[in-house]
């Protein structure tokens, strides 16, 4: 049995984290981010076996994605039946950047193997044995639940979806956001020394003032305040920042928690937005957002 499904990446702008001891439901992340039309792709071929066995691939490439392989032995311990599982992902964003990779990886297998393994199960449900997986492998806290929802989201209450709320901002369909990533950092490392309950006071801060005059151009600002104020704005990502936005972006600011630059862009602007972040040593994505959530193929 093959089943397909597609996740947007999710780019992480402003957070607060949002810890409840025991109740992965109503843990997770207020904050603000932004769906891609780039993203995690999975195919998932299962098929009966004397022994479960699963392998993980990505970009044809197997590898050890712990957080795929928890999630499938999630589901498959639903069954009363062992299979040789192949879960093939691919991805066409940066990973590491603050790009939200390993949830939209996560929801994408668990609503391709859902349907694979015949599981009865809805998508909301789904969606949230990906939101505790991510939290259990220490991969993030609430990318799922803009994942479920698409476009340019709020999150105003923490939680597994079912349990949140997410607001969508309305933006112009044809605005496109150009990435400029430098390399994966290490998160743990970054926060270290930081003082949490501070970036949280920001991040709620931050979405409080957007969500009372929700446009894009106050979600940018906004970002970028917390970036800074947060102290956790690189040097490198800040001159990216100032190049994209003289090369003509909307506004820029820095995905969290990642040392990648994304910048808000005109279409007619883009490339030349996205030539002034190579000049100076990213690599580069262009993307429309994705109004549409994950789901299956």
């Amino acid at each position: 049995m093959i089943a397909k499904a597609f996740s947007p990446a999710g780019l992480s702008a402003m957070f607060a984290s949002n810890i409840v001891e025991r109740d992965y439901n109503r843990t997770g992340a207020v904050g603000g981010g932004i769906t891609l039309e780039k993203g995690v792709k999975v195919i998932v071929n299962i098929e009966e076996a004397d022994n479960t066995e699963i392998n993980t691939f990505l970009n044809d490439v197997k590898c050890d994605c712990y957080i795929v392989k928890r999630l499938a032995l999630t589901l498959i311990r639903r069954v009363d039946k062992n299979y040789k599982v192949d879960i093939k992902q691919y991805i066409d964003v940066p990973i590491g950047g603050g790009l939200g990779t390993s949830g939209a990886s996560a929801l994408a297998t668990a609503l391709a193997l859902g349907k694979a393994l015949r599981l009865k199960l809805t998508y909301e449900e789904l969606a949230r044995i990906a939101h505790r997986t991510e939290i259990e492998c220490l991969t993030g806290l609430g990318t799922v639940s803009g994942l479920v929802v698409g476009g340019v989201v709020l999150v105003l209450k923490a939680g597994a979806p079912g349990y949140d709320k997410v607001e969508r901002i309305l933006v112009d369909p044809s605005l496109k956001i150009v990435l400029g990533y430098y390399g994966p950092i290490n998160k743990k490392l970054v926060l270290e020394g930081k003082d949490l309950g501070l970036i949280n006071r920001y991040g709620l801060e931050a979405v409080k003032n957007v969500y009372s005059n929700p446009c894009i151009e106050e979600f940018m600002r906004w970002s970028l305040w917390f970036a800074k104020t947060s102290g956790l704005l690189s040097d490198k990502v800040f001159i990216g920042i100032k190049r994209a936005v003289k090369a003509g972006a909307i506004a820029a600011s820095q995905a969290m928690i990642g040392e990648t630059v994304f910048a808000v862009v005109e279409d007619e602007f883009a490339e030349k937005v996205a030539q002034e972040l190579r000049n100076i040593g990213a690599k580069v994505v262009i993307s429309d957002i994705s109004f549409a959530p994950a789901r299956l193929l």
